[in-house]
């Protein structure tokens, strides 16, 4: 054991010795001055931010380069997440990661095409051997986009430990981001944690700006345990967006008590994102407090504690000095001076009423022709759960509490229809508005996997998708045109799959969601001859399908 340890040492101090040395040597991804819309380690809705979002001026096309030499370990594509992607290994043990990207470049588009033909997918994903693709540094690899679930066009970069696929913040390869300006404090908030209680009540701090990097408060009287969270953020010379933090340190009565610093992520980091972030002024508000706490032995890997868990106890008459430092990657930084007197005061727990659901026991409810199955480990502490239900709806709640694992939702459904068994699922219902959720049937109930509290009830999607060609009409002449177009859409379930040919041969469309855009490229293939039969069939999430056929003409030699 002790063998084991020391060679991961030995490696761990390796690959830090190898990046110190390499880092230097660069090239940024993009030649253009570097403006973030987002750092690593910031919390997202469902994340921590494993990489930097730079933006890339509103506009895609811009040449992205490989910062290091190596060799392309990986390509993906795919309608979601990353969208077109490119992880690159290096020489100091490091993957380089390109995300988004509108295209890759000619011999990486080639490889790619000839594959996605091959197995007649527009999502796919590849390993390519050590030799196939050796890359240069400052090599075109391809070009800045807004593919999969990107919310503008930017270019997503990430560095990870080629051996364990740990995410470490870019900006310690010294990338060329300037940043002469302070993190900012918009709110501190004082935290209530009780042991075995449901529920951490918290209030806010009144916060006085004493000059560009210190705040204060008026004195605060409190007593009993005590945990601090945060409302910041930060901004990077040439950008107005609101960025995460790099690192903070909260000191009491000069005492360390907790800190955390972004250099690293663990994937697991993410599935615990609101333990960090407070989940009821998340889903209530969509505000982001940061906790400097944390309970039950819930470390994320970023955090360090010194006394507690980060959580310290105010006595009566006595008094505490509490300070919070911030700081960005540039060493500028903030602080707020609290000061604490211990006098009584009431117990801010709330109770609420509701079924007690303890995250080491399966618990199952069973209501009328409705079910709710709640595996171990479902929470990640005890929870107090509502469930209200009416002849059509199951209302589960109050929202106050972060999910580890997902739920089953399961409602009697004992049609002897196929058409409607297949087209009926499990919708949740919010403003008015039903949402689909994938359901499956087994054993007469339809049932759902959710990591959400809410109304749900059951819906039926009969409608089929929708296709429109975009830019070109039915026996048009489409000689001097580079694309072919059509708009796809479905109205309530979404649309699953789609699969186009032209002539009777699969040709690939690459589908962009958020335009709901289906594009072909006609330098794809040659067909010898004018007229051309084009086929589209699409399909949505419970199996309705509609089928498109039209007819074009195309120039075989042109002119």
């Amino acid at each position: 054991m002790i063998k084991k340890q020391i060679i991961y040492l030995m490696m761990m101090g390796l690959s830090s010795f190898l990046w110190s040395q390499n880092k230097s040597k660069w090239v940024p991804p993009l030649d253009i001055p570097f403006s973030l819309s987002g750092t690593f380690g910031e919390p997202r809705s469902t994340h921590f931010h494993l990489g930097l979002d730079i933006k890339t001026q509103g506009k895609q096309g811009w040449e992205v380069k490989s910062v290091a030499p190596g060799y392309i370990s990986r390509i993906r594509v795919s309608v979601r997440g990353y969208g077109k992607t490119l992880y690159i290994n290096h020489p100091d043990q490091t993957t380089s990661v390109y995300a988004h990207l509108k295209k890759f470049a000619p011999k990486i588009e080639a490889y790619l095409k000839s594959n996605q033909y091959e197995k007649k997918s527009y999502n796919i994903q590849k390993f390519p051997k050590r030799d196939e693709f050796p890359i240069d540094a400052g090599e075109v690899i391809g070009y800045s986009g807004n593919t999969g679930s990107s919310s503008g066009p930017h270019l997503h970069f990430e560095i990870r430990d080629t051996k364990s696929q740990k995410p470490l913040n870019p900006l310690l390869f010294n990338l060329p981001v300037k940043d002469n300006q302070r993190p900012q404090i918009q709110k501190v908030y004082l935290f209530y944690p009780e042991n075995n209680s449901v529920t951490t009540p918290s209030e806010s701090v009144p916060l006085q700006k004493v000059n560009d990097s210190t705040y204060t408060s008026p004195i605060i009287t409190t007593s009993g345990k005590i945990g601090l969270g945060i409302q910041m953020y930060d901004r990077q010379d040439l950008s107005y967006s609101k960025n995460g933090i790099y690192k903070a340190q909260l000191k009491v009565n000069g005492k360390i008590i907790v800190q955390f610093k972004f250099d690293q992520l663990d994937y697991s980091d993410s599935k615990k994102l609101f333990l960090n972030v407070d989940y009821p002024a998340f889903k209530k508000n969509k505000i982001k407090i940061q906790k400097m706490f944390f309970q039950n032995h819930h470390l994320l890997t970023f955090m360090k504690s010194m006394h507690q868990e980060g959580i310290f106890h105010v006595e009566l008459g006595k008094s505490y000095q509490v300070k919070l430092v911030i700081e960005d990657f540039s060493g500028n930084s903030s602080h707020v001076e609290i000061y604490i007197e211990g006098v009584k005061k009431k117990n801010q727990n709330k109770l609420l009423k509701g079924k007690l659901i303890e995250p080491r026991l399966d618990y199952q409810i069973i209501l009328n022709e409705k079910e709710i199955y709640f595996p171990r480990k479902t929470f990640f502490d005890n929870v107090i759960i509502q469930v209200e239900q009416d002849e059509k709806t199951l209302s589960i709640g109050p929202d106050l509490f972060p999910f580890n694992n997902p739920y089953e939702i399961k409602f009697v459904f004992d049609q002897k229809d196929s058409l409607k068994v297949r087209q009926t699922f499990i919708a949740k219902k919010k403003d008015q508005k039903l949402f689909f959720l994938p359901t499956i049937l087994k054993d007469g109930l339809l049932e759902t996997k959710v990591k959400e509290m809410g109304v749900f009830t059951l819906s039926r999607d009969s409608v089929p998708p929708k296709i429109f060609p975009s830019n070109f009409s039915s026996d048009q002449w489409l000689s001097k045109f580079k694309y072919l177009k059509l708009k796809i859409s479905d109205d309530f379930s979404g649309v699953k799959s789609y699969s186009g040919s032209i002539n009777g041969e699969w040709v690939l469309f690459e589908y962009e969601p958020k335009s709901s855009m289906l594009t072909y490229d006609f330098s794809d293939k040659v067909f010898e001859m004018a007229k051309h039969n084009l086929r589209l069939e699409v399909e949505d999430n419970v199996g309705n399908k509609t089928v498109y056929k039209t007819t074009f003409f195309r120039k075989y030699h042109l002119d």
